[in-house]
C-alpha cells in the first residue's frame, strides 16, 4: 500500500501544472499561457495594454555556423535580457522558435517603445562570448475597450517583421564578418 502525503501531491500538482506554462529552454512564459493571460487581461481595468513581439535576427545563422547549442544559449541570454527589462507583472512568452511576445498591461505604447530600447541597448552592451544578440521588435497598443485584442497582437507582429526586414541583414553580416576574421 502507497501512502500519500496530501500536501506532497498538492506540490506536485502546482509543479506539474507550472510547467505546462513554461518554456523548457528559456524559462519564459509558453505560447498557450500567454493567450489564456491575453484574454484574461482584456479588460477596460488593463487599459491601455501594449503588446510587444520580438525575434531574433539571424538565429539560423548562428545554428549553422556555431552550433545548435550556441543557437540555446543565444534564446537563453535574449530570455535573461529581456526579463531584466520588464516589470513582473508583465507577461513574457516565448511562443515559437525565436519569436517572443510580451503583454504589458496598463502600459502606453510610449512606454513600450522607451521599453524596447532599453532591451536593444541591453543586448548590444551584453553580447553572448563573442556574438551580439540582435532582436527586431513590433509595438501596438490597445487603448479602447472596443478594440480587438487580435488586431492589436496581429499589428504588433506586422511591425516586428517590417523592422525585421530593415534589421536582419545587418545581424547578419555582423555575424559573417566575426566568422571572416576567426577564419
Amino acid at each position: 500500500m502507497i501512502n500519500y502525503d496530501s500536501d506532497n501531491i498538492v506540490y506536485y500538482l502546482k509543479d506539474r501544472k507550472k510547467m505546462l506554462y513554461r518554456d523548457k529552454l528559456t524559462g519564459l512564459y509558453n505560447k498557450a499561457y500567454f493567450e489564456e493571460e491575453m484574454a484574461r487581461l482584456d479588460t477596460k481595468r488593463q487599459l491601455p495594454i501594449s503588446l510587444i513581439m520580438g525575434d531574433i535576427n539571424g538565429l539560423k545563422l548562428i545554428n549553422d555556423a556555431f552550433g545548435h547549442s550556441m543557437g540555446d544559449r543565444a534564446l537563453k541570454k535574449a530570455a535573461e535580457l529581456m526579463t531584466d527589462s520588464f516589470r513582473d507583472e508583465d507577461i513574457i512568452s516565448r511562443i515559437g522558435g525565436d519569436e517572443f511576445v510580451i503583454l504589458l498591461p496598463m502600459t502606453t505604447e510610449k512606454t513600450a517603445l522607451e521599453i524596447v530600447e532599453r532591451v536593444k541597448r541591453k543586448c548590444e552592451n551584453n553580447p553572448l562570448e563573442y556574438i551580439k544578440i540582435n532582436i527586431s521588435f513590433g509595438v501596438a497598443t490597445k487603448t479602447s475597450v472596443d478594440e480587438d485584442i487580435n488586431k492589436v497582437y496581429k499589428k504588433a507582429e506586422n511591425r516586428m517583421y517590417f523592422n525585421k526586414l530593415k534589421e536582419s541583414k545587418e545581424a547578419k553580416l555582423s555575424i559573417i564578418e566575426f566568422l571572416k576574421k576567426r577564419l
